[in-house]
């Protein structure tokens, strides 16, 4: 996240102990600004903007962030929590993705690309020339996006992220 200080460059190279670049690796891995700065590209990645979703949703979202790092959070378990987060965009700051997202296809192509790896955009027009995905994968995935719904909340701003009993694409 940082650069390492004049102090603690000083007190690496003086400090001489076989674990000694164990030691530094943990210890700017439990930084704060670890946190922050992985939290940060994650945001991008998941296209978090104040436009689309509010700057207390932002605000909790990055919190959010900066939670998932810092603890280590299982990449599984991070993409699970974001992809099924249901309730208050407030009292649930991951479901704030589907308010990044806007629409199902966009919320479809950003998650392939993200946890499948995959830019499946190509895949709206015509089967991939160079991959297995075809228009019938393009558009499962983007009926999975397409029910889920959002309505507002009581709270300024707030938005409630529910799925809906039907939806297609």
């Amino acid at each position: 996240g940082v650069l390492p200080t004049i102090a603690e460059q000083e007190a690496f190279f003086f400090y001489f102990s076989p674990d000694r670049r164990q030691r530094l690796i943990d210890n700017l891995l439990n930084r704060h600004e670890y946190a922050e700065f992985w939290a940060l590209k994650w945001a991008d990645l998941l296209r978090l903007q104040k436009a689309e979703v509010s700057e207390a949703g932002v605000y909790k979202f990055h919190n959010w962030l900066v939670d998932a790092v810092a603890t280590n959070k299982p990449l599984d378990q991070f993409a699970r929590e974001l992809l099924t987060a249901q309730g208050s965009t407030y009292d649930y700051p991951a479901a704030n993705y589907y308010r990044a997202c806007g629409e199902p296809i966009k919320a479809a192509e950003t998650t392939a690309q993200l946890f499948l790896g995959s830019r499946i955009q190509c895949a709206k027009c015509h089967n991939h020339p160079f991959e297995n995905w075809t228009q019938d994968n393009f558009y499962g995935l983007t009926a999975f996006f397409n029910r889920v719904d959002r309505k507002p909340g009581p709270r300024l701003e707030e938005e409630i992220v529910y799925v809906a009993r039907g939806g297609e694409v």
